[in-house]
């Protein structure tokens, strides 16, 4: 009976995690927005210089501010280029996370950008919603809980089995 209790237990903590991985998912979100938001107020200042005297050629802009004469113009194509990779890159995540809920899943544990998946986390608001996939979510956390929790069981016990019969067999011993 206790172990039933202690099966419940483990299934009611498995699906209060489980729920969270879809609020982990739209708070990675968010910040993805945010990031990409912040980003694009510098990336339009530029695109406009490069529309107006590049036909909105980005490269050209890049390969204009490395091959100037003026070191600080020079040094300015650096964080530009790394501007122009992150927007690219958040645009990149944000077409991911409009699929459906099982490829955003994937995408987050395996694509996502690495350091804004910590600075969620590190950030993260623990809540329980109510929505289908935390509800999902929730029910398959569950029972992968439950299923691995009653697989180690059995297989303790049928070690313990096979071991104590072993032990139990007499030996035979071989005629001389």
């Amino acid at each position: 009976m206790l172990h039933r209790y202690f099966v419940l237990a483990i299934a009611l903590v498995a699906v209060l995690v489980g729920v969270q991985v879809p609020n982990f998912i739209t708070q990675y979100q968010q910040r993805l927005d945010s990031q990409l938001t912040e980003a694009m107020v510098y990336y339009k200042e530029y695109q406009l210089i490069a529309d107006k005297y590049l036909n909105g050629d980005m490269n050209a802009l890049i390969q204009m501010h490395e091959e100037s004469d003026n070191p600080v113009f020079k040094d300015e194509a650096i964080p530009l280029r790394e501007l122009i990779r992150r927007v690219d890159l958040y645009r990149h995540e944000q077409q991911q996370l409009q699929q459906g809920y099982l490829k955003q899943l994937w995408f987050v544990a395996t694509e996502a950008n690495r350091e804004m998946v910590d600075n969620t986390w590190r950030a993260y608001s623990f809540n329980v919603p109510l929505t289908r996939q935390a509800v999902f979510s929730g029910v398959i956390a569950a029972l992968l809980a439950v299923l691995l929790f009653d697989g180690c069981i059995g297989g303790c016990k049928l070690a313990y089995r096979r071991f104590r019969r072993k032990r139990h067999q007499p030996h035979r011993h071989a005629k001389s």
